[in-house]
């Protein structure tokens, strides 16, 4: 499981990408300012860590965005191959530099949709962390990860709960939502029903971002709508938010904003 300061650093590896030199610094020191990717990449890197893979296994990070779970993972466990794959072509370069920079030679990034992907050989483990809702065709997707899944693979999701039932802490966020998700998130029947569709058995399901997460996501994102605003309260409650945020990966909660569903390749 994660320290608290490999939390707080989670994703450090982003300050050789940064725009300026003040950020660069805070990156490096601190981590990315956003708490929320922190939250969810930690709460799937203590997942797959429990797994207790095999020493040379093979992991697919399907749409990683900044990487952080990989980056982590890669260094946590040096005999893993890890692909990543990612569709904005941007993030794909700033990531193959970043690895290249840092030496790795068992993380590989990739650009390209999700659901045209192509294994070269099976994986041990697939993960995927807020990716689902933003494909059309998620059933198709998931189908496409069974293929490439080993006998008794593993597929690891980490997905937003539907909105309408999301618990909010302070009444502005009630109206939050995300436009370039195609779907009003998931429901747990709804993802479970998928995923046996799909050919998946679910091991278990579990919820995060409980209060604690909740608080530290509004916390970083107060008058979200007002970037320079937002950001000078995110680095005033940065503390408050980075500790309770911490606390939240710790624990599995009877309810939470998101869900966390661990799948095994049906036999």
């Amino acid at each position: 499981m994660l320290s608290f300061f490999q939390f707080l650093k989670f994703g450090r590896e982003q300050w050789r990408v940064q725009p300026n030199w003040a950020r660069r610094v805070f990156v490096r020191l601190f981590g990315p300012l956003g708490v929320h990717a922190k939250i969810r990449n930690g709460r799937v890197v203590n997942a797959i860590v429990a797994l207790d893979l095999p020493a040379k296994a093979r992991a697919l990070d399907a749409g990683c965005g900044h990487a952080y779970a990989s980056f982590w993972l890669a260094r946590r466990f040096p005999g893993w191959r890890i692909d990543a794959v990612e569709n904005d072509h941007g993030l794909v370069a700033e990531n193959r530099e970043i690895a290249e920079d840092l030496h790795f030679r068992n993380l590989a990034f990739a650009g390209g949709e999700m659901s045209r992907f192509r294994a070269t050989a099976p994986y041990n483990l697939i993960f995927s962390i807020d990716l689902l809702e933003h494909v059309p065709d998620d059933t198709g997707l998931l189908e496409n990860f069974h293929r490439m899944l080993s006998p008794n693979g593993k597929l690891l999701l980490h997905l937003p709960r539907r909105h309408q039932e999301h618990r909010r802490i302070f009444p502005g966020f009630r109206r939050h939502t995300t436009p370039e998700h195609v779907r009003d998130e998931y429901t747990a029947p709804e993802i479970s029903q998928k995923l046996r569709r799909s050919g998946f058995e679910v091991e278990y399901l579990r919820y995060g971002f409980s209060w604690r997460g909740e608080l530290a996501f509004e916390l970083n994102n107060l008058f979200w709508e007002r970037p320079w605003l937002r950001v000078t309260l995110a680095l005033l409650f940065h503390p408050l938010s980075i500790w309770l945020g911490y606390l939240d990966t710790r624990e599995n909660y009877e309810d939470g904003n998101s869900l966390l569903i661990l799948a095994r390749k049906a036999t």
